[in-house]
């Protein structure tokens, strides 16, 4: 006991010392020499001018899973690899899509990958806990400042815990930092769903009550952004009342609005009207300043095939190592008109654009048309995977080198884009099919496809699907609705390749209480001997 007590004590003061590393290294304009004098706990928790650099701290920690490179950059891409709309081709990525990592305890995708969700958003809740104790204690600040402050890292804090929650499902929560007095209480039990949604509630309507609508800095926490995220914990608790409210506000506060076609969404460094809260990787940004490699991962290997070379027009560099399924495919082919298939959300086509090694018969400017998907030839079906199948351009940053797979591209988080569909479904749930209609063909509007004239269900998570995809809230959404399983065991990956993976077809695999992670082993050694592992994992 007490050589466990003696690691989660060493751990916990290494993460104190890895976050001010972080914050010293956030960037130099914002922070100025404010860390050089004093780089203590004292200066950062203790001050006004330590309170803001903790908070910079923060967007810096948020960045840290999307920016990870391990495993091929596959750990932000888990929640994609798992949803119902992706096939797994191979990589890293695909050994989570066809469950031979990150559905049991003792793989390696557990420990290596599942395992960075838990560690990474516990370590935000306890700098934001330690900011907020700290401005909540300062008597020598601005008003406005300190429920700044307060606002922000309630956001973060409400952001880990409902994103533990939702993966996890049997988590702890707590208010309180780690100092040297509590490092030694370990959690002996999970926190009530009432407890978590109670925090979650609080955080979000103080952030909304004190946060404004804009920010002078791009990726900075605003009022729209936490109404977002209000609506979405209220869409949890079957609360439409609270979720209506929240999107309408939104929607009719002024400040945003839908980018007026579907290339401008992704285009550029995302600072537009529709973006709520992205996540800054431009350098010399608030909590910027590295790169991820999500583009590679999930454009084809296109460039392999004959007559064919690295290009902006066809996504840059790619792997090919996730991509869309049949499913998804065929959701947003239903309307012929639907433009985010277009190169704009979505590559469908790679264009011939090396006249040296052309194969014969073909021009530049066709498309690549050399592999079939075949049911029946594994080594056919693989090239038309790797090299042709459609490919995800929400992450392409056409500002770097064709053959680099390294972007500084931001990642959108939330966008209004989904405000619009959670009020659509929340509208439906409280019998305003009218309003329910209107929000949803605003994004179909957008998308140059045709309206609907009904609405259940089924219309807004095909709907989620083609305009959401590979954002990652499909995995979210399918669990709070209850269709994840039924969803999952009818769409996920490609039957062809299912049956081609040597460990076995993963939706013989699948089980229902898969809809909950494991708690990584090493996690769990940390918490009281009684803390209780989701069902089906002991």
């Amino acid at each position: 006991m007490k050589n466990r007590d003696r690691y989660t004590f060493l751990k916990r003061l290494f993460t104190l010392v890895m976050t001010l590393a972080l914050v010293s290294s956030c960037d130099d304009d914002l922070l100025e020499d404010k860390l050089l004098s004093d780089t203590s706990v004292d200066f950062l928790y203790s001050t006004p001018e330590g309170l803001e650099s903790a908070v910079v701290g923060l967007y810096t920690l948020n960045r840290e899973i999307y920016q990870d490179l391990s495993l091929n950059g596959t750990i932000p891409l888990i929640l994609q690899a798992k949803s119902d709309l992706g096939v797994g081709i191979t990589g890293e990525v695909s050994l989570y899509s066809r469950l031979l990592w990150g559905a049991s305890l003792g793989d390696y995708g557990t420990t290596a990958g599942i395992s960075a969700y838990w560690v990474r958003n516990y370590k935000i809740v306890d700098r934001a806990n330690a900011i907020i104790k700290g401005a909540e204690e300062l008597d020598n600040i601005d008003s406005e400042l300190k429920n700044q402050i307060l606002a922000e890292a309630k956001c973060m804090r409400a952001q880990a815990y409902f994103t533990l929650y939702r993966l996890f499902n049997n988590i702890y929560i707590t208010t309180e930092p780690t100092t040297p007095e509590n490092a030694f209480e370990v959690p002996q039990d999970k926190s009530s769903v009432d407890d978590i949604f109670a925090l979650l509630r609080s955080d979000l309507d103080f952030a909304i009550e004190n946060l404004d609508y804009t920010t002078e800095q791009f990726g900075r926490w605003n009022q729209g952004a936490a109404r977002h995220l209000r609506a979405k914990v209220a869409m949890w608790e079957n609360d439409w009342s609270e979720a209506v409210d929240q999107t309408e506000a939104v929607l009719n506060s002024g400040s945003y609005s839908l980018a007026p076609t579907t290339k401008d969404v992704f285009a550029g460094e995302l600072d537009h009207g529709e973006t709520l809260f992205a996540i800054n990787f431009e350098k010399e940004t608030i909590g910027g300043g590295g790169p991820h490699i999500m583009n590679w991962n999930m454009v084809s290997s296109y460039a392999d095939a004959p007559g064919l070379v690295h290009s902006v027009e066809n996504g840059g560099s790619g792997a090919g190592f996730i991509s869309l399924n049949n499913y998804m495919i065929d959701l947003l082919n239903e309307d012929p008109n639907d433009d985010r298939k277009d190169n704009t959300y979505y590559i469908f086509s790679y264009a011939y654009n090396d006249e040296s090694t052309l194969p014969e018969g073909k021009v530049l400017g066709d498309p690549l048309d050399l592999y079939e998907n075949s049911d029946t030839d594994q080594n056919e079906f693989m090239l038309y995977y790797r090299r042709q199948n459609p490919g995800v351009l929400k992450f392409f940053d056409e500002n770097v080198e064709p053959t680099d797979r390294n972007h500084y591209k931001n990642i959108m988080v939330y966008r209004l884009a989904e405000t619009y569909l959670i009020a659509a479904e929340a509208q439906m749930m409280l019998g305003n099919n009218a309003k329910a209609l209107e929000h949803l063909n605003t994004v179909r509007a957008r998308a140059n496809a045709a309206p609907v004239s009904s609405i259940d269900l089924q219309t807004v998570l095909d709907e989620r699907a083609r305009e959401l995809g590979f954002e990652g809230q499909r995995w979210y959404t399918l669990k709070r609705t209850g269709k994840l399983y039924e969803f999952l065991l009818d769409h996920m990956n490609n039957d062809n390749m299912n049956e081609s993976y040597p460990e076995g077809n993963p939706k013989t695999i699948l089980r229902e209480y898969m809809q909950n992670w494991p708690i990584p082993q090493e996690q769990m050694d940390l918490l009281g001997p009684n803390y209780p592992q989701n069902e089906g994992y002991n």
